[in-house]
């Protein structure tokens, strides 16, 4: 009934059984039986973090971390808004239609899109707050700041609207808790977090919990441990690796994450393991986090460390594009810096970012990297150059 609802335009009988399909799934009763529940599901950030290693103390030349913050946010807004025109599409139908151009701008860029908004309002809370900030902090500032959502973001702002606060506005009628939401926006706790994975890890966890638990929590833990130890490696494979360490032991996410890094090992590139990542999730949509956790790493895995060549894989990979590319982008602008990415992809936005957020609809992209650097010199007064992993 809802297919053919929606094919006629008739939305008053749309919105009926849109209705009638949420009821279902909140009266829905968990089955025991159903794999899923093999796995541990820990929902506290000490459970969480039993097993994650302490940050080491590293010292960080300003230089360095300016052009490598700058390069970061670059990177996101320049994947994002290359992802945003054809997300939600599949492998096969983006090949058919677009070929070769896939990797570039297909349309007129923007940057209007939800993905940063929230790293924006998490920066503001970050900043007002600092080490004592919690997800109530950040979540007050979604709803000052951010007028509406989709999927799990817009029924958490509802919840908040009517004073739910986290954790419970993440859970309470949310049937998207495990979707990609809270990894498209973690990024940015990784930017103010260089090098400090644990710390990183933290502040997502504060964060993804105000609109996601479980699996959806340890996705957006993922994003920030990501970006926090591309300060650390030039090459992107010893990142995944070791991201794996700060992922919950016994979890579904860790099993997925495991299983993608061993496709990319033993399979000889990544249209084999898109392939693998198709068949194995074809149940899931294509805002899920799991497939959608599985082309970011195939991307930077096979990425060799090239922007381009990056882009092009997730551009490819298909699913929520934008929000994909938008990490691998950070993520890869954080090891390169700004000169790592070519200038003509953030030639188009002259050097202003534009969001729909109140108080915020343009900000120079100069800003956002002080307002980030400054949020992290706060915290780290030594001026010494950072020590660098390289790979082996």
């Amino acid at each position: 009934d809802g297919f053919q609802a929606f094919e006629k335009n008739d939305l008053v009988s749309l919105g009926a059984i849109t209705s009638n399909i949420f009821h279902l799934l909140n009266e829905a009763k968990d089955i025991p039986s159903h794999p899923y529940y093999k796995f541990k599901r820990p929902l506290g950030w000490e459970g969480i973090a039993e097993h994650f290693t302490d940050d080491e103390d590293i010292s960080i030349s300003p230089d360095i971390l300016r052009d490598k913050i700058y390069g970061g946010w670059v990177g996101q807004i320049c994947g994002a808004s290359m992802g945003t025109a054809i997300e939600g599409y599949t492998h096969d139908a983006l090949v058919h239609v677009f070929g070769d151009k896939l990797g570039t701008y297909l349309y007129e860029p923007s940057t209007i899109n939800d993905d940063i908004t929230y790293e924006i309002a998490f920066l503001l809370a970050y900043e007002e707050f600092k080490q004592n900030i919690t997800s109530s902090d950040i979540a007050l500032k979604w709803v000052a700041h951010i007028p509406f959502g989709w999927s799990a973001e817009y029924i958490t702002l509802e919840n908040l609207k009517r004073g739910i606060y986290p954790p419970l506005s993440g859970r309470i009628g949310n049937p998207f808790q495990e979707w990609v939401g809270a990894q498209m926006r973690c990024m940015v706790q990784g930017l103010v977090s260089p090098g400090k994975p644990r710390k990183a890890a933290k502040l997502a966890f504060l964060d993804s919990q105000i609109s996601h638990s479980g699996n959806g929590i340890y996705g957006g833990i993922h994003s920030a441990v990501l970006t926090s130890l591309a300060f650390l490696y030039d090459e992107p494979r010893s990142i995944i690796k070791e991201s794996v360490e700060y992922i919950p032991e016994g979890t579904e996410f860790k099993e997925v994450v495991s299983k993608v890094i061993r496709w990319c090992e033993e399979l000889r590139d990544w249209e084999e393991v898109l392939r693998k990542v198709e068949s194995h999730f074809k149940e899931y949509n294509w805002v899920h986090l799991y497939p959608n956790t599985a082309g970011v790493i195939t991307s930077l895995w096979f990425g060799e460390s090239n922007f381009e060549r990056s882009m092009k894989i997730i551009a490819s990979f298909g699913y929520d594009v934008d929000c994909n590319a938008g990490e691998v982008g950070t993520v890869l602008g954080v090891i390169m810096g700004i000169d790592g990415i070519d200038y003509r992809w953030y030639k188009p936005f002259n050097c202003i970012i534009e969001t729909y957020m109140q108080g915020f609809k343009k900000m120079k992209i100069s800003e956002l990297v002080e307002r980030t650097m400054n949020s992290i010199l706060r915290f780290n007064s030594n001026e010494k150059k950072i020590g660098f992993k390289k790979s082996e």
